[in-house]
């Protein structure tokens, strides 16, 4: 997920239920709940409790102020929760379309360099990596994006250079981040080229090398794969209900991000096949 700087809003409440556009939203509910029952149900319980000072209970006379404050606060976080989650999803809708429209190497060379890192993240996400979008304007500690998969952690420099060629120093800088983080390896993708000796450098090393015609080349071969699935949805049926199947990917378990054949008829029917079939 990208880094977001922000000024201070003034509010610390503000501030503080702001971060939760970067949680699910279930977690925001779960916490906005929380704040207004502690607001509006245990404060006014706990407040007649409150030792008094100089013959005055300060809980007592801050209560409503309390109760003000703790309900819009408890309002704030499940709305910054559900900010955060369309924004998510229009990030993601955005992606997939800017990923379809690739036709080659000179419809990368047109993207800015906040589109080229986006890009790439629907690469790997199409390649069934989960995909923490890290880049901006410096990129945290010398990746863009961060690939997990099976228990693996990849990070990934991205340089969006349509002329300029990637020489060795830089290549190394993404294998030190890659030592420092303790990750299983790296990815180095430009829309650019390498340098001769900084692929000679690599060998040796999980750390893979992706120039311009080399991404142009896998965008083009998941884009192929995808139509070959949708032609062959509209002709496959489950073979317990007669149902059509569909592409679909799991999103828990073992096989956490792999494809399979899902029957269209699912929860009643619940007939998956391997993708290979």
């Amino acid at each position: 997920m990208p880094r977001r700087y922000r000024r201070s809003s003034g509010s610390d409440l503000i501030d503080t239920a702001a971060l939760f556009q970067q949680v699910p939203l279930i977690y925001s509910v779960i916490v906005g709940v929380i704040v207004a029952l502690l607001a509006e149900v245990a404060a006014p319980l706990l407040a007649p409790s409150y030792p008094k000072t100089n013959g005055l209970n300060f809980a007592l006379m801050f209560l409503p102020f309390i109760q003000i404050i703790g309900g819009l606060f408890a309002a704030a976080i499940p709305l910054f929760g559900l900010w955060g989650a369309v924004s998510r999803r229009l990030e993601l809708r955005g992606d997939r379309n800017r990923f379809d429209r690739q036709t080659g190497v000179d419809s990368i060379g047109r993207l800015n360099w906040q589109e080229f890192e986006r890009l790439l993240g629907e690469t790997y996400r199409q390649q069934g990596f989960d995909v923490i979008q890290r880049g901006g304007p410096v990129a945290d500690g010398g990746a863009d994006l961060e690939l997990r998969k099976n228990g693996e952690k990849l990070l990934v420099q991205a340089k969006h250079w349509k002329t300029r060629v990637v020489r060795l120093p830089q290549v190394r800088e993404l294998w030190g981040a890659v030592a420092d983080e303790r990750a299983d390896g790296g990815i180095f993708v430009t829309s650019g080229t390498f340098t001769n000796d900084a692929r000679a450098w690599t060998k040796g090393k999980n750390l893979k090398l992706v120039d311009g015609d080399e991404l142009a080349t896998m965008i083009t071969a998941i884009q192929n794969t995808r139509l070959s699935w949708a032609a062959a949805e509209q002709h496959r049926a489950c073979q317990r209900c007669g149902r059509q199947m569909v592409i679909r990917t799991a999103k828990r378990g073992p096989g956490s991000g792999q494809s399979f054949w899902g029957c269209t008829g699912y929860p009643s029917c619940r007939y998956t096949e391997p993708i290979s079939a």
